[in-house]
Formats: structure tokens, sequence, C-alpha cells
């Protein structure tokens, strides 16, 4: 429908509204006012318009479409789903619901599904502006930068004078590294509409790439947001409650509530912050769900998607949620919502993780959380904002659990240095890549590897092979990859023996993930804030000598690790505990150095002061600036012990584990089930697969037996492999029949003996509720052994190897015998691993791998055995299944039996079910660097 001019549209409306009170039950009538509604934004009274029409007109396929549009924006995208699919059921190819559908997918990360709905709308009209504009978002989401820049092009040619097709052409430029070009297209954005926030704040964003502009430069267009965009004087929210120990209600706003840098920078804090005087207030800025998400808003008091809602919407929506202190972890990127904080919607407004690249220029944020590194002394009238400096990092990493285990140094095989930059190919300029020609061409044989999404374009490719050609170094020294699953990405970093960090734009979580991997990264800092990322977390973990001051500096350190092998290895073995020991990882020390900084932000806010710069020393005491004494912070305790949930687990004595081959230990996710305080670990390590086992020496929850294995107790052979996974008391298959992506390694370099020790042997040992079995041992002598210790179990898993590669492996049709005998069921299958037939060429994200390879079988007491369970057994194992499995059905089943009331507060605390208003009391209100553009829809 085409836009009116605003008497118009109300005429219309008032037109249409009696053409309905004359005829109710006309259905074109009330499919027309819905329509109009909704272009008014009263979303509410056009839904009901628009069943209505269906209600008296089943295949009005145009109604489902407009009620596709209404139930989006007011949140609903299954539902706004479902009416799109049943427009195009009655009409097919209706090219208003093919676009709004791909509309849909797109905003909901699935670009593949949305692609072939804009392709059917633009057929159907090729020449509407807006669906070009969509079908180049849809492209650009999918790499094809080319492509998607050619429909905003279209797009232009017909309609020039919309400033999103302009915008979106300059993120395509700066996608493709092509600075100057990104800046004129945002220029011409702006031009198209002066109040195009969007241009500007991706003009904004772009400027701190460009290695020339100095830091004044860049920091007079960051200051000038203010000017453009918020020249009346807003009236900031005053407290109605200004008590200085009151809980604090905290509001976030970001689209980076998931698998996101801001996910991976902020979600452990947030876990340990929320067990403060706090009650926490979501707003993302879309309707993306991981398990990120799920694990932030098991920390919200509220959880709102605001993507729908205009400035005035989210201005107001803050204002009711009566927010204390405002957080923004968007910044000028992608979801901002910079124009609805400048209305100044809480009496304090901060500025913290996600697009945290200099000062906003927003004069309405009254603090910026930083640290000593990003922001060292001297810079603080570059800033709107007043610093507050966390005395470590201003980030607190937390690695995926699915992150690879650290290989080997690659150059000790390969026989040359791999350097290698994972960071967003926007990021390379002539000046770095002359800066890494130096390092090439001084390190014989080395060679260089690039991966970022950007690299799917061959003229992107092009022109940074042509960088390095200028500077001396041939294209046979570069490795360039596109993009792949974020753990397939991982796995890269063992190919790479020393990462060095772009300029003038630093790695931030990139940096984090390559020490993660082991691999070090040498950085110089930039002029900005932006530059200086990767100098904050590696001073932060303990490795401030790989931030230089100088080029020459840069080279002679690159220089020095590539010379030294034998230390570059050692490094790389430690590098990933040094991270996660350090502040960079510790999210209690950053969350207790956290609520000292929000609550004297508070508290000075409660004494009528206004905000001042506030800096931490290394002993965690805060000083506002000016002030001599430090800052006594009322609530600066955690208060688990108060806090009153509608549910919570209560276990008699702790869930024991037996862990053979410690496979649970060396995952990831180990750390975070520790520190439930709710198990026992006792871990058989018969290859010495564990790093560190010093670290569990008195452990009271962990015991780890080297060198030892469960088995019949008689004396076995270790087969000591070339490759660790391989180590096994039972005998490999030989090379030339394995079929895994290192047949070499299951050769056998040496056989040892090992002792063998039997279930049913093992002294003190109360009970045993979780046994886990790995594939490399004999699974069926270990349970033939272990009757009596099995009597009691709750959960025994087994993995299953379906593509054998060692004789004897267990047999699931063996396992599922002796299980059925024994009170036993298989109740599924966990971590199913799979096999690819496509050849390695083809990339991660197009590699469908359908042959079962591998998976965890879990078993559960027989029917039989689960009635027999008491209370305090089926409240453990109702606690595995949720914690371990993520299984909320079957946990919930279990609780029922325990308790009905207690079943549904579980529930309710999962978001499975709402609570009903007479729960929702005040007890129950105690209840994922790289830098993203923003794209424009039509």
């Amino acid at each position: 429908m085409s836009k009116q001019p605003a008497k118009s549209a109300d005429k219309q409306l008032k037109d249409i509204k009696k053409m309905v009170a004359r005829q109710p039950n006309n259905a074109q009538y009330r499919r027309t006012l819905g329509a109009l509604l909704t272009d008014k934004g009263k979303l509410d009274e056009a839904k009901s318009e628009l069943e209505e029409a269906i209600r008296l007109k089943s295949d009005d396929f145009e109604a489902y479409s407009v009620l596709g549009k209404v139930l989006y924006n007011m949140g609903d995208y299954n539902k706004a789903i479902t009416c799109l699919e049943k427009s195009l059921a009655i009409k097919p190819g209706f090219h208003k619901s093919e676009h709004y559908l791909s509309y849909l997918l797109y905003n909901s990360n699935k670009p593949k599904e949305a692609l072939a709905h804009i392709e059917e709308a633009c057929k159907q009209q090729p020449r509407h502006p807006g669906y070009l504009v969509t079908h180049g978002n849809i492209l650009e989401a999918l790499h094809r930068y080319e492509e998607a820049a050619e429909q905003f092009k279209k797009s232009l040619a017909i309609e020039s004078d919309k400033y999103y097709a302009w915008n979106n052409l300059g993120n395509i430029y700066k996608q493709l590294g092509k600075m100057e070009d990104a800046l004129y297209y945002y220029s011409q954005a702006f031009k198209v509409n002066p109040q195009s926030d969007i241009a500007y704040s991706n003009k904004i964003t772009t400027l701190h790439y460009i290695p020339s502009l100095s830091l004044e430069e860049i920091t007079k267009e960051c200051r000038a947001w203010d000017d453009y965009f918020n020249k009346s004087a807003p009236v900031r929210v005053e407290a109605q409650d200004k008590s200085a120990d009151k809980k604090l209600r905290i509001g976030l706003i970001s689209d980076g509530f998931r698998r996101h840098p801001v996910g991976y920078m902020i979600t452990s804090v947030i876990e340990e912050i929320a067990n403060y005087h706090y009650e926490l207030f979501f707003y993302p800025t879309n309707y993306d769900y991981d398990s990120l998400t799920e694990r932030l808003q098991k920390t919200a008091t509220k959880w709102k998607e605001i993507k729908p809602l205009g400035v005035e919407q989210t201005e107001n929506l803050i204002r009711e949620d009566q927010i204390d202190i405002l957080i923004d972890l968007a910044g000028h990127n992608s979801g901002n919502r910079m124009l609805a904080i400048a209305k100044e919607p809480a009496p304090i407004i901060m500025k913290w993780v996600g697009g945290l690249i200099n000062t906003t220029g927003v004069k309405a944020i009254d603090y910026l959380i930083s640290d000593h590194v990003e922001t060292p002394s001297g810079v603080d009238d570059h800033y709107v904002e007043n610093l507050i400096r966390l005395p470590d990092d201003y980030i607190c990493y937390n690695p995926p659990g699915y992150a690879p285990n650290v290989a080997a140094l690659p150059a000790a095989k390969n026989g040359y240095i791999t350097f290698g930059c994972f960071n967003n190919p926007t990021k390379i300029n002539p000046e770095i890549v002359a800066a890494w020609s130096d390092i090439l061409l001084a390190v014989p044989n080395s060679r260089f590897f690039l991966k970022g999404m950007q690299f799917s374009s061959e003229e992107l490719k092009k022109r940074v092979t042509k960088l390095f050609e200028e500077c001396g170094v041939p294209e046979e020294q570069l490795i360039i990859e596109g993009p792949s699953a974020h753990k397939q990405l991982l796995e890269s970093y063992h190919r790479v023996d020393i990462a060095l960090d772009p300029w003038p734009y630093s790695g931030g979580l990139t940096t984090c993930e390559a020490l993660l991997m082991g691999v070090p990264v040498i950085t110089m800092p930039g002029p900005t804030f932006a530059g200086r990322h990767s100098a904050s977390h590696l001073v932060n973990a303990g490795l401030g000598e790989l931030v230089v001051d100088t080029w020459e500096e840069y080279r002679q350190r690159a220089i020095g690790l590539a010379s030294d092998l034998e230390s570059l290895s050692i490094i790389r073995k430690g590098l990933r505990q040094q991270l996660l020991d350090s502040p960079v990882c510790d999210a209690t020390r950053f969350a207790r150095h956290l609520n000292t900084a929000l609550r004297a932000a508070w508290q000075r806010y409660c004494e009528g002061k206004r905000p001042a710069a506030l800096a931490f020393d290394q002993d965690g005491e805060a000083y506002f600036d000016g002030d001599t004494q430090p800052v006594e912070v009322l609530c600066s305790e955690p208060v688990r012990h108060h806090k009153q949930k509608g549910f919570s687990w209560e276990l008699l004595g702790k869930i024991i584990v037996i862990d053979n081959s410690c496979k649970l230990i060396r995952e990831d996710r180990f750390n975070r089930l520790r520190q439930v305080n709710a198990f026992g670990f006792v871990a058989f390590d018969p290859a010495s697969r564990v790093d560190n086992p010093a670290q569990f020496e008195g452990s009271d929850d962990v015991q780890v037996l080297p060198h030892a294995v469960l088995g019949d107790g008689q004396p076995a052979t270790l087969h000591a492999c070339l490759e660790p996974t391989f180590s096994s008391t039972l005998e490999p298959f030989p090379p030339e029949q394995q079929h895994g992506a290192n047949p070499q390694g299951a050769k056998v370099l040496v056989k040892l003996p090992i002792n063998t020790i039997a279930l049913d042997s093992i002294d003190g040992l109360e009970s045993l509720d979780w046994l886990i079995l790995d594939e490399l041992s004999e699974a069926t002598v270990i349970l033939e052994n272990g009757e009596k210790a099995l009597k009691e179990t709750l959960v025994i898993q087994v993995r299953i190897a379906f593509q054998p590669t060692h004789q004897r492996q267990p047999n699931l049709a063996e396992i599922q015998h002796w299980m059925a005998r024994h009170g036993f069921r298989f109740y599924r299958f966990n971590d199913q691993q799979h096999l690819s037939h496509l050849p390695k060429s083809v990339f991660a994200e197009k590699r469908q791998a359908t042959e079962l390879q591998s998976a965890d079988a879990i078993f559960l007491p027989s029917h039989e055995r689960m009635a027999e369970l008491n209370d305090n057994q089926r409240t453990k194992l109702a606690f595995l299944l949720h914690t371990v499995y993520g299984i909320k059905d079957m946990a919930y089943e279990l609780l029922a039996e325990v308790d009905e009331e207690k079943a549904e507060g579980y529930l309710i605390e999962e978001r499975v079910i709402e609570a009903t208003k007479e729960k929702q009391g005040s007890e129950l209100a105690e209840l994922p660097d790289e830098e993203l553009t923003l794209n424009v829809t039509f």
C-alpha cells in the first residue's frame, strides 16, 4: 500500500471504519481496516480486524499476509511464519507474502531459507525497489557481496531518493575493504535522509578502520552525533526511590544476547551479577535464540524483544519498567537504539561491551566501562562519557563448550612457520599488509593464513593478494579461506603457529579465541579504543610482552617467536590454561568489580552528585575523580543464600560420577559442572590425556587415577598411538582400515602394561549415580564386572562407534542386551557425530554429513526400576538430565512424582510455561568482536 499524506491516511481510516460499521460481515472491509491500522501502528486493533476478516473469509490470502506482518511486529515470530505460509498455500507466489516471509527469515538469521522466497517475489515484481533491497540484504548475509551490490544498484536506479539502498551499498563496500567507497555511499544515504542515524552510525564505525585518520579526527565525528540527532533538550528520568541500598533495576540493550562477541564477553558475568542485589531487564533487538540466550534468559526478571519497536515505544518501555541503570551493549552497531537512549529514559546510563570502539558521542550516556589499558590516563577528554576503569580487562571471556583441544605446534610437522589472522577482513589495509609482509620476507618459507567470511568474495581475495604481491610476497605464501562454522573456525587454529593482530582496528573476541587455541597474538595498539582490544586481553592474560609500541618491535617479536620452535611449543601447550586462569575469564572477580561500579554510580546519584570518572586500583578499591577515599559500597556481597526463587534444586548428597578415560574432564563444560558443587568425580586417565592433573591434588570433588582404566581387574596392554586419541587398551585397526580424518594417527608406537580396575572392587564407593564409558575400552567387560556397583545407578552413558576404529569396540546390540538384563532401558543418543562423503574442498557449512560415525547412548533405569526410586533419587536424576543433557520433559516428570507444585515451579523457572498472575508475586520477580554494520530493509 502506497504511503499517503497524514490527513489522507486519517480520512481513509475514518471512512473504512464507517463502512465496517455499516457492513460488519464484509471481509474485504475488515481486511482493509486491518491494513490501515497496521500502517498506523495500532497492532492490537489491526490483529482483531484481520482475524475477523479471516473468520468471515477463510481463504483471504491477503488478510493472512497482513496478519503475518502484524504478528511479527508484535513479537510472535512463529505465528507470523504460519500466517504467511497459509497465505502462500492459498495463493502460491503471492509476492507480498513471499517478500515478507523472506524478510522474517532473513531477520532470524535464516538467509538460505529466505532466498527462494525473495527470488519469487522479485520474479513477480522485478522493479519493486524494496524487494530488491531485501534481495540484496539476503545475498549479503550469504556472503555473495558482488551480487548483493547489483541488487542495491538496481533499486537505486528505480528509486534513488530512499536512503536504505545507499546505506546498504555502503555496507557492501565496507565488507570488501573499500572504505572510501563505503563512506561515499553512507554520505549519500545521509544526504538523501539527514535524519538517518543508521547511515551516520555506519560512517562512524567505518572511520575506525582507516589508518590515515587521527584520533582527533575520528573523535570529532563521533561527538557530532548529538549535533545531528539530539538537538532538543531531553528531560532525564528521575528515580522514584533513591534509596542507596535498594534492589536496582538494570536494563540491558543489545542484539548480541547470543553466540556473538557480546554474548561471549558478558554471559558468565551476567550469571554472577544476577546473584547480587539486582533485577535484570533484557531488551534484545532481535529474535535469535541459542545456548547463550538460554543462559541469559535464566537470569532475567524480564525479557522483552524490542526489534519492532520505534524510538518512542522503546523509550516509553524503559521508562515504564522504571530502570535505574540502563546499559547499552550495541554502540553504533547493528540493532542499536541510540536515538531512544538519547532521550535519557533512565536515571543513569552506561556503555559497555558491543560496538565499544570509541566514545559514542551520545551525551546522554553518563559512564563508559573500560580498563586501564583500553583507556590509559590522559584520554578522558576524548570521551563524552565518564570513564570507569576496571582493575582488569573490561570484558570477561566465556569460551564455548565445544572448543577443540589444543593441537601440537604445526611448524614442528610442517617445517615452516604459519602466521595467521582470523579477524574481520575489513581490518586489512595497505599499512598492515606492509608490516605483515616484512615479517613474511624475514622468516624463510613462512606462510600467512587469512580467514574470514568476506573471503567468499573472489574480488576481495584478489585485492588482498595484490596488496601482498606489491610488498614482495607471492600468492604461494598465502592461505586465504572463507567462512566456516564456529567450531571449525577454532579448529583452523591447529594450522597457525603465531597470530598477527591487524591495525589500526585490533582483534577482540578473535584474540581471546587464538589464545584459547594456544596461539600467541602480537599486537600494536591503535589510536582509538578499537585499536586496544587485543592489548587489554593480552596484558590481563599475563602476556604483556606481546604488546609492542612500534612496527620494528612488532616485526622483531614475530621473528623472535618464529625462530624458537621449542619455546613456541611450550607456550602453545600452556596458553589455554593461562588464559582460563587469568582475570580475562574470571567471572566471579569481574562481577565483584562490576557490582562496585554499578553501586558506586548509583550511590553518587542518590547523593545528588553529577557523574564522575571512576578508577579502580589493583586491590579492587574504587575512587571517583578528585576523591582521596575509596567508595564505601553498600550491597557488596552476592545474595545467593537470600534469593527467593520460584524453584530451587534440593539434593541430599553429591552425584557420584565415574568417568572412564577422562572424557568429561577434558571437556570445557567440566568446569561449569564442577562450579555447581553437586558432583563428585572419579576419573581414569589411561593415556595421560588430562592436562596438568596436579591441579586436582587435594581436591575434595575430583580424583584422577593416571595410567589406570576400568576393566576386569586383570593386567592389560595400552596401545600408545601416533595420535593420542587412538591410544587404547583395544588394538586399533591398521591405518589402511581407518576412515577418519587422520588414519596415520592409528599407528601403534609402543605397547605398555596397564592395570584395570573392576567397578565392583572399588572400596569406599558409597554410590555410583552416573557412569561414563568411552568407545576405547571393552564396555561389556566393565559392565559385567560392575553389576553390584551399578544396581542403583541412575544414568549410564556409553560411547558407540558405528564406524569402528579398534577391535572389540562397544557394540550397541551387545550393550543394549546387557542393559535390558540389568534394569536399564535405552533413552536416546547424544552428541552424534556424522561422517561426510563430500570432498574436503567443500565449505564446512555446505558439507553435508549423513553417515552416523559415533554417538553417546544414554541408558536410564527401566520403567520398573524408575517406579521404585526414592524421592532423592528422582530429584538427582532430574537434576542430572537437566544439567548435563538439557532434558526438561523427563526432568519435569520425575519432579512431578516428588512434588507437583515444585515441578510446576521448575517449568516456570525454565520458561517452558508462564506463571499465573497469582504466582507472579515478589518472590517470582527475584528470579556470544567482529563489529557489525547496520542494514536497512524496506
